[in-house]
């Protein structure tokens, strides 16, 4: 919303059923790209004050009621150059009022399983505290979690399917999910940590790959993200390596509320009651943070909050071989080389801080930093 207002800021005041209209038209455009420049265009013809479209923005959306419980929605998802038949299963819980917005968890489901038994594991949290559950299917053939950039589009594309339906409050989308959807849940988080008030990942971790599946490189920006991971302590070893090397790295910069939960006596498993679920779902994000941090190597994923990095210099890149000397590699265990390949991937890695000291103030740290721009509210 921020980016939207500021994108709008030279506009006279009209008729806010005639702003809403607007604003439909250009939120239902499937590209950020195009979204963008739509924002742009409209803020060039004059049609309302900031004052108008941000009243526009915040009474935006009209949610009809809707018949509690589990259904099925057959949907055409527009994910990059393609449309997805996709089925999206949404559990709406008994006390939902289309006048109220509602917090929603984004539920990715196992391998060469479907959205439609997850709502089970939540129905009961979910009416009794007026939680959202949203388990789309993964469209593709793959089976398992693939670490690309079309299951993690898909995925927000039936998050902005749901935001139009129902009434979602934008500070409560919590994202979560069991084994493949526990892989999903990490790199949506990692990659855009700005869209969630909080993480609960289910036997499933961060990848610690090279190329593109890497995402452990971006760990500080979910720093300020409340997790809960709940995981096997007998599962595969190279998963409980990543997850221990992340919540090690976690703790160490500072996160306050980041927790992982192994079972001793489980292996590709975990259990729900240990958490106290209709608490987690009370926390909410802040998208007027006074500090910012965004870590990223790809263009097209360098933006958190209100800060967005636009330009990085030559030496960040997404697919980097990093060098370590063979005597030293040979020395270290599993875990320890992973520790050293994560602190060479972050000298490739570009790195931006920025914190509001009040009064129109603000201080910026980058590392790999060439240019970037601060998308603030109005005041």
């Amino acid at each position: 919303m921020f980016a939207l207002t500021a994108a709008l800021a030279l506009l006279p005041q009209n008729d806010p059923a005639a702003l809403h209209a607007e604003l439909a038209r250009l939120v239902d455009l499937p590209a950020a790209a195009a979204r963008e420049r739509a924002a742009e265009e409209l803020a060039q013809r004059g049609l309302a004050s900031v004052a108008s479209w941000t009243a526009a923005c915040r009474t935006f959306g009209t949610f009809a009621p809707m018949e509690p419980g589990p259904a099925r929605h057959k949907v055409g998802l527009a994910v990059l150059d393609a449309v997805e038949p996709t089925e999206l299963f949404l559990f709406v819980p008994k006390n939902y009022d289309p006048a109220r917005p509602h917090p929603l968890l984004l539920w990715g489901h196992g391998a060469g399983g479907t959205g439609a038994p997850e709502y089970r594991r939540w129905e009961e949290v979910a009416d009794r505290i007026g939680l959202l559950v949203l388990a789309p299917s993964e469209y593709g053939t793959q089976p398992g979690y693939g670490f690309t950039r079309r299951e993690r589009q898909a995925q927000l594309a039936a998050l902005r399917w749901a935001r139009r339906l129902v009434n979602v409050d934008e500070n409560a989308v919590f994202v979560g999910g069991c084994s493949r959807g526990g892989h999903l849940a990490w790199d949506l988080a990692l990659r855009f940590p700005d869209l969630f008030a909080g993480a609960l990942p289910c036997i499933g971790g961060p990848r610690m790959q090279l190329g593109e599946q890497n995402n452990l490189r971006y760990l500080e920006n979910v720093v300020h993200l409340p997790i809960r991971d709940l995981q096997g302590a007998h599962d595969d070893p190279l998963l409980l390596v990543n997850l221990r090397l992340a919540f090690a790295r976690l703790q160490k910069l500072g996160a306050k509320d980041a927790v992982l939960h192994e079972f001793p006596d489980l292996g590709h498993d975990f259990d729900l009651a240990a958490v106290d679920w209709a608490e987690f779902f009370q926390r909410r994000r802040d998208p007027a943070r006074e500090r910012v941090v965004r870590v990223a190597a790809d263009p097209a994923e360098a933006s958190a909050f209100w800060v967005a990095i636009t330009g990085f210099d030559g030496k960040v890149a997404v697919d980097v071989a990093p060098q370590v000397n063979p005597a030293t590699w040979d020395r270290l265990d599993e875990a320890g080389r992973r520790a050293v390949l994560l602190d060479r991937l972050g000298e490739r890695t570009a790195r931006l801080s920025v914190v509001h000291r009040g009064q129109g103030r603000f201080v910026a740290e980058g590392k790999g930093v060439r240019s970037f721009v601060l998308r603030l509210p109005e005041g």
